[in-house]
């Protein structure tokens, strides 16, 4: 295994107490986060950096040799370099199936944070590397205010369908049985039972509550100082980690293969995700959205190596738009083709539903195992490739 020493150093965590003065205060937002981001420097470990700089002695060829796992269920290993004759799928948007993105793009980007949740995303920056030169794959379950989150999602769907089905459909029941509505007998006797009464008709109590423990801050009071996981460094061309303790280890992404592999939830349903596994140690990150179709592997394998390449400009996507300035390459070729600056932030959600549609369809006809085979099935990308997603 090839690795690199990392200058990363693990910030000093505050004091309890120290942390107890921040609650209630604002944090800032990724808007004002964005001001203190530096811009991106290449370095002669970057996948592409000798097609920017010239220099000799860094050049990779793509891997054409017998994967360690099934060709039938895997996506070979290219080194992070152009598929096969040059095609490319480039259909990105296939992954945002539901439109998300581009539907909460500005309020993600416009919403203060506590000043808890601020600190540990600074450290994080600082131990992982900055946007956009980097793309995070964190290990959420690991932060306990993550719970508190879905603790207070899960209260606000069950007083939900408490109140309507227990509440308003018993009383509409009693209509039609005794011809009266009797809304407070029914309340009341329903909660008659302790456990009906601690489990359905509490929760509303046990929403606010969970919530007033975001408002305040008291839910991310025992974070770690920053969030444990892997991530993707573009100027660097590795595969970042970083453990609990803080500590940064790098897998050069040339080293890396891209396997699929099944997943199985508990309602007996198959997911197919993205497993980058390292060829020597075997060390590496699962990652894709649940109940994706098989294609979306190949989408993320393609977008992952479209991302390392920093001979190529950043993949068009609404999450990354917000950092394409501090980009050297994307910048200009931005500049070169006039994109828009808020290209997505602008664009109307039914159109952008539509490309979506489109980029789906595409996605879902192209032979990523086979990316040869694109002209003899006469695959087209969406829109004639001519939208600027698919460009770079």
């Amino acid at each position: 295994m090839t690795g690199y020493a990392s200058q990363a150093t693990t910030p000093k965590q505050p004091s309890f107490w120290t942390r107890l003065t921040w609650l209630g205060r604002r944090g800032k937002t990724k808007y004002e986060r964005l001001q203190d981001f530096p811009e991106v420097v290449y370095q002669s470990t970057a996948i592409g950096y000798e097609h920017l700089e010239g220099r000799s002695g860094h050049e990779r060829q793509s891997r054409s040799d017998n994967v360690t796992h099934s060709r039938r269920h895997a996506i070979q290993s290219v080194g992070g370099q152009r598929l096969v004759n040059g095609t490319c799928c480039h259909e990105y948007l296939a992954m945002d199936s539901m439109g998300y993105s581009h539907e909460y793009l500005e309020k993600e980007m416009n919403e203060s944070n506590i000043h808890m949740e601020y600190r540990r995303a600074e450290n994080t920056d600082q131990l992982i590397g900055f946007e956009p030169s980097r793309f995070l794959f964190p290990n959420m379950l690991r932060v306990p205010s993550f719970w508190f989150w879905f603790a207070r999602v899960f209260t606000g769907f069950m007083a939900s369908i408490s109140y309507i089905m227990f509440v308003a459909g018993g009383t509409i029941l009693n209509f039609f049985m005794d011809g009266t509505f009797g809304a407070k007998e029914y309340f009341l006797d329903f909660y008659n039972w302790p456990f009906t009464l601690y489990m359905f008709g509490l929760t509303p109590f046990y929403y606010l509550f969970f919530k007033v423990l975001h408002l305040t801050g008291i839910a991310n009071l025992f974070d770690p100082p920053f969030i444990s996981g892997y991530a993707l460094r573009r100027d660097l061309g590795t595969l970042r980690g970083l453990n609990k303790k803080g500590e940064v280890h790098d897998i050069p992404f040339q080293e890396l293969e891209a396997r699929t592999t099944t997943m199985w939830d508990g309602g007996n349903r198959a997911m197919c995700k993205l497993y980058l596994s390292h060829k020597y140690s075997k060390e590496g990150v699962i990652y894709g959205a649940p109940h994706k179709p098989a294609f979306y592997v190949g989408i993320l394998w393609e977008f992952f190596q479209h991302f390392m390449d920093v001979s190529r400009p950043l993949p068009d996507i609404p999450e990354l738009e917000p950092y394409r300035h501090l980009d050297p390459t994307t910048r200009a070729w931005d500049k070169a083709h006039n994109r828009p600056e808020r290209l997505w932030r602008d664009m109307p959600r039914h159109e952008y539903l539509d490309l979506v549609e489109a980029s789906l369809d595409a996605a879902e006809s192209y032979p990523y195992l086979q990316p040869d085979a694109v002209k003899k099935q006469k695959w087209s990308p969406a829109g004639d490739g001519q939208h600027w997603y698919q460009r770079g």
